[in-house]
């Protein structure tokens, strides 16, 4: 636990603020939308879905040299997107699961991974969310574009947001109401079916986004109710037999979230917003029949301050979370029940001292209880302290230096406390308006979080469930915190119609954290374990090019990304391999067609993972995951009096997915499974009032 390994030493960190003047920043635009930092996205008018002029900068921009990503709810419109995996999957970096597809389906937030690591961390109006105590759908699945304002995405480590060691934040800020009428929103209405030779599905939704403003006082609602039902068919394949097997699966997923906001003067408010959720998953296979349900009540309560460019919030959070899992059949007969009670304070500060000069700080306590009907009670407290300095020493440079102090201590199930710092070092550099390059430095520690340290099993499905190709889950108590040292440089060309970002970066990282699966009793069980270390890196290039409405109406958009990435780790006895579950790269690109005199819209998104092969931890097999190919279609048409439509094809043309497991020795099949794409079409109404 005490043992560490520093491998960016205070000298090292010294030496690159010597070398920081070599260094230049851009901001990383991996999407639709390129603002320099701290400045508002590009404008546009939202009844014509048209691009206008770059909007004018803030009077109090952020000075701080950590690049930020800003996605608008009018870009998410303008693509045709239906949840933030849309807007998420053309940004460089992130490997998102089509629906459907792998070994237990996946698709939702909690299966995404960023750069070969793990999930990014999630914020809504800077307050950390989670899924289950297991995984379960977060809240981040069931929003809408309606309800969200931007989407800030941060790629590099940054102790101002909730995870020095991510890498990747995405802040998602909910949508304040856009006049001063006292009522004004959105009713969607949804219907989609999907069906391919052995697979039907069948999606119903209906969302309400509702928001106005009277004199002091604003509000507003959003509630999202879906209806999933599924037929699938999966084909498992052994040396000696092929089996087919046929589930039913029945989901219903309901969030509803008020707010409410009082502006005290020009320059404070108070907020409050309650997020509850309720997930339920019933389904069917063979004679084993799966009953999960999650339903959680979260409470955020704010005060804000603004004062020209300083500014105070303190955030109070209140979650409760309930997990339920139920497994029946001739051989296996599991319940498990599980609450996550959690109870949150934090204050952030911003002080800047002219044009040239900020500090950010503050601090951030949560303590949190873990109850299962299976093992012992788990308590954490955590506790962070932070500090962020950014100065702008020239006109085209600037530095930021950042330390995060964070303490965490648990007891019941695990005895363990430890504390660490993290240091972070960012430049950058604008050779010329167009031109600039940015460089990240950081040292950080990543302690596993509850869900990886309950050993509660949760049981796969199918008919090859416990295999070695599709094994049960469960955590690992004895887990040891990572030690991370990055650095990553982006060199960019950015103009109002567009431009292209390269990003190269590098993460090594002590007792690395794999998820590996061994025999226990006659069933396979994927825990996470404590490699000895890990290496990730990789180079990113992403392009965008924007035609702005032309005098006829027509605006064009076009963007694409390449993302590579190599992870390799090392075990305790310094053997080396490429890690199991990681695609070498994933590439893609999407075109946007407007017409502004018909109101029409439409955009295409094509998206390419290779086939890869690799070892398996402590197996004597390969895995091999077939390359996959996926096409994304939607059109929108608005008419007058604020209707709507929009028509959405996901997974077309999509390549089925299939894993198979081959003996080192002599290349024979152990194992395959083959999970079939399915082809999508969803048809939404929507009436703006």
């Amino acid at each position: 636990m005490n043992r560490t390994r520093p491998y960016l030493k205070l000298s090292t960190l010294s030496f690159a603020v010597l070398c920081a003047s070599f260094s230049v920043c851009a901001e990383e635009n991996n999407n639709v939308a390129v603002t320099p930092q701290g400045a508002d996205p590009a404008v546009k008018n939202l009844s014509t879905l048209t691009f206008q002029a770059q909007a004018e900068a803030p009077k109090d921009p952020d000075i701080s040299a950590v690049a930020k990503t800003i996605v608008t709810r009018e870009e998410m419109l303008q693509f045709g997107d239906q949840s933030v995996n849309d807007a998420l999957r053309r940004a460089a970096g992130f490997q998102i699961p089509t629906p459907g597809q792998g070994p237990r389906g996946g698709g939702g937030a909690s299966g995404m991974r960023f750069r070969g690591g793990g999930a990014p961390i999630f914020l809504i109006n800077g307050e950390p969310v989670q899924g289950g105590p297991r995984g379960g759908m977060s809240i981040v699945d069931t929003l809408t574009p309606d309800m969200i304002e931007k989407i800030e995405i941060t790629k590099q480590p940054s102790v101002a947001q909730a995870s020095v060691s991510s890498s990747a934040v995405i802040n998602i800020i909910l949508k304040v109401p856009l006049d001063d009428k006292r009522l004004g929103g959105t009713i969607r209405a949804g219907y989609g079916v999907a069906q391919s030779e052995r697979k039907e599905e069948e999606r119903k939704n209906l969302s309400v986004q509702m928001d106005g403003r009277d004199k002091a006082w604003l509000y507003s609602l959003s509630a999202n109710q879906m209806w999933n039902d599924t037929t699938s068919v999966t084909k498992t394949q052994t040396a000696n037999q092929t089996r087919e097997q046929k589930r039913v699966t029945e989901r219903n997923s309901f969030m509803f979230s008020p707010r409410l906001e009082y502006e005290l003067d020009d320059q404070q408010k108070l907020v409050g917003e309650i997020f509850y959720r309720n997930n339920k998953s019933d389904g069917l296979t063979g004679d084993q029949v799966q009953k999960d349900k999650n339903d959680s009540i979260r409470l955020n309560t704010r005060y804000e301050r603004k004062d020209k460019g300083d500014s105070d919030k303190i955030r109070l959070s209140v979650e409760k979370q309930n997990e339920t899992e139920s497994t029946r059949s001739s051989q296996l007969n599991t319940y498990t029940d599980e609450t996550v009670n959690e109870y949150g304070f934090a204050y952030d500060g911003v002080r800047k001292f002219g044009e040239t000069k900020q500090i950010k700080f503050g601090v951030d306590t949560r303590a949190s209880e873990l109850e299962s009907n299976i093992t012992d009670t788990l308590d954490e407290q955590r506790y962070a302290l932070y500090s962020e300095g950014s100065l702008r020493f020239t006109k085209r440079q600037t530095v930021t230096l950042g330390v995060r102090q964070e303490w965490v201590q648990r007891s019941g199930l695990v005895d363990y406390s430890d504390q660490h710092l993290s240091p972070v070092l960012a430049h950058r550099f604008d050779f010329t308006q167009n031109w600039s390059l940015q460089t990240n430095l950081s040292q950080a520690f990543k302690s596993p979080n509850s869900n990886s340290l309950s050993p509660t099993i949760s049981v796969s499905t199918d008919s090859d469930a416990g295999s070695l190709n599709n094994p049960d889950r469960g955590g690992n108590p004895n887990l040891r915190p990572e030690k991370i040292s990055a650095i990553e440089s982006t060199l960019g060309y950015n103009t109002a119609s567009g431009g292209v970002n390269v990003t190269a970066f590098h993460r090594k990282i002590d007792d690395y954290i794999e998820k590996v699966i061994q025999l226990e009793g006659d069933r396979f069980v994927e825990r996470p374990h404590n490699q000895d270390n890990a290496t990730t890196y990789g180079v990113e290039v992403s392009g965008r090019y924007a035609l702005k409405q032309t005098e006829h109406g027509h605006s064009f958009m076009l963007n694409g990304q390449l993302s590579t990435v190599r992870a390799k780790v090392e075990d305790e006895n310094h053997q080396e391999r490429l890690a199991s579950d990681v695609a070498p790269y994933t590439a893609s690109a999407g075109v946007s067609y407007n017409y502004q005199p018909w109101q029409l819209a439409t955009s295409i998104n094509v998206s390419y993972v290779p086939e890869f092969t690799r070892d398996l931890d402590n197996q004597p097999y390969t895995r091999t995951i077939n390359e996959r190919f996926n096409v994304d279609i939607s059109m929108t048409k608005r008419f007058k009096q604020g209707w709507a439509t929009t028509l959405s094809a996901r997974n077309i043309l999509s390549t089925d997915y299939k894993e198979r497991l081959n003996n080192q020795t002599d290349g024979s099949l152990y194992q395959a499974r083959i999970n079939e794409a399915i082809p999508s079409v969803l048809l939404s109404l929507e009436k703006k009032f």
